[in-house]
């Protein structure tokens, strides 16, 4: 009798292991462990340009981690102007290839640093977060160059290009110019 005692009583333990083990985490519990912000692992904005950065706080000194994840954010968006610049540089040579004959390389690339540079003062952190990884205290910035802002950058490229554009070639550069940022969130997005 105590054999089947002790086998119930080892059969009932086990079965409240098993139910007590559980199942892995979801990723809603995954997700609260992790610190950072969803506009950090994927910052958009809707025809602007956006970056994400998040930098120790020193000390007690808020503002100025603050300063230095916007500053971040301020050279991530110039990197990526630069790559949508270098993209529009070959969609004109295709343009003035096909249209035109030939083409000069490097038109909207030479001016872009001196235009973006004047642009950039448009780039503004929109939101911050303080968050602890891994018990370091972080600051996180959430920087945008808005729509309007990003239509001047544009238009400021054309005109410091010194280009001739025919209204339809200027349509194909401004989508070329925004279409490859919006591939870059999606491939960023599918990375997610």
């Amino acid at each position: 009798m105590k054999v089947v005692q002790l086998a119930s009583l080892a059969l009932a333990s086990s079965v409240l292991l098993t139910a007590c083990a559980g199942s892995p985490p979801t990723k809603e519990v995954a997700a609260a462990s992790d610190p950072y912000p969803e506009w950090f692992y994927n910052p958009i904005i809707e025809n602007g340009f956006a970056a994400a950065s998040c930098v120790p706080i020193p000390g007690v000194n808020v503002s100025v981690a603050q300063k230095q994840a916007t500053a971040n954010g301020r050279a991530n968006l110039a990197m990526q102007i630069d790559v949508q610049v270098k993209a529009m540089d070959k969609t004109y040579d295709r343009v003035t290839t096909t249209n035109e004959g030939a083409s000069n390389g490097g038109t909207f690339e030479s001016v872009s640093k001196q235009v973006a540079k004047q642009n950039l003062s448009g780039a503004r952190a929109v939101k911050f977060a303080r968050i602890i990884d891994d018990g370091n205290r972080m600051m996180c910035a959430f920087v945008t160059l808005d729509p309007s802002s990003t239509s001047n950058l544009f238009k400021g490229l054309v005109e410091a290009a010194s280009v001739n554009l025919s209204p339809d070639n200027e349509a194909v550069l401004k989508e070329q110019f925004l279409a490859y940022k919006a591939q870059n969130e999606l491939e960023a997005e599918m990375k997610n």
